[in-house]
């Protein structure tokens, strides 16, 4: 059988310190001003140094799996998309750390849209049957990985997790298109270096994502045979705020429809920026039950990807 898979809970973990654009304007001898006006950033969040990936991944895990009103011992399959992984067993970790009993699990990891990635893994498993309870878990520790003098990613990046339970909705919620794409050529864009620092070459990383943001939007509008006057907001990957407000112009989209606190208030946290956007506009109350909703990543890869999803259970 075929079942509509939807999501029952959300949670995130977002760190509690500060990166100030005045430290990171100090640091560069550039002004706030400046920062804010190429990024729309106006503070970043890092992760204390002695927290463990797998650690944020428990917080958000219970945070959603508390949100969807399920025991932890029903989730059947755990799923991590990060790339910056500290152990290559983090589903495991987590399986145990939750509290989930009989449990599959599976870490994976593509970039900023890993989010999109995992959510559309998990839901293939709950569409066909097999599992019933699908935690998704979104999560990276990018300040472990910044060069502190290199001025094009230490502006950006940041730390933080999401998560969400995915399982059976009812007719009509959940859902109900994906579209994911991968292009390898631009790979050398935006990478890890041999020393294990993010590489980016800026403005072309800029110019894929203005390009393949909308695009992906309206493949995910494609596949589910809807149109952009069908949407009733977006939540795309918070990589840059000149990003999103350039794609979200050539949409014809209403910016007030958009998330953009993510990128403007927590910075770049690659993989879970996409779930904590939702989780915002969820808890606030600006996406409701039966609200069409895209979601949109794109970034290292390079690869994108979108999902169309009926909010409701």
């Amino acid at each position: 059988m075929n079942y509509n898979a939807g999501i029952l809970g959300i949670g995130v973990n977002i760190p509690e310190k500060i990166i100030t654009n005045k430290e990171i304007a100090q640091r560069f001898g550039i002004t706030e001003e400046e920062i804010v006006r190429k990024t729309g950033i106006l503070e970043r969040r890092y992760e204390k140094t002695e927290t463990s990936l797998t650690e944020m991944c428990v917080i958000a895990g219970k945070r959603a799996i508390e949100d969807a009103g399920i025991d932890p011992s029903i989730i059947d399959l755990v799923i991590i998309g990060t790339n910056t992984h500290d152990t290559h067993i983090t589903a495991a970790l987590v399986q145990d750390q939750i509290g989930a009993k009989v449990c599959a699990g599976l870490d994976l990891h593509s970039g900023c849209s890993s989010f999109i990635t995992a959510l559309s893994t998990g839901a293939q498993f709950v569409q066909t049957g097999l599992y019933q309870n699908v935690l998704v878990v979104a999560v990276d520790k990018c300040s472990t990985l910044l060069d502190p003098m290199d001025k094009k990613t230490a502006l950006i990046f940041a730390d933080g997790a999401s998560a969400v339970v995915l399982g059976r909705v009812s007719d009509g919620k959940g859902i109900l298109g994906i579209n994911m794409q991968m292009d390898g050529s631009g790979g050398k864009y935006l990478h890890l270096t041999e020393k294990k620092t993010i590489f980016m070459d800026g403005r072309a990383v800029f110019e894929f994502a203005v390009e393949k943001f909308p695009y992906a939007v309206n493949k995910a509008l494609e596949v589910s045979n809807l149109a952009i006057s069908d949407v009733d907001f977006i939540i795309p990957h918070q990589s840059n705020l000149r990003i999103i407000e350039k794609g979200i112009e050539t949409l014809g989209f209403p910016i007030e429809k958009v998330h953009t606190k993510t990128i403007q208030h927590y910075g770049n946290s690659s993989a879970p920026t996409i779930g904590i956007g939702l989780y915002e506009e969820v808890k606030n109350k600006n996406i409701k039950d039966g609200d069409l909703v895209i979601l949109a990543g794109y970034g290292a890869g390079l690869g994108w990807g979108s999902i169309a999803l009926r909010w409701g259970k």
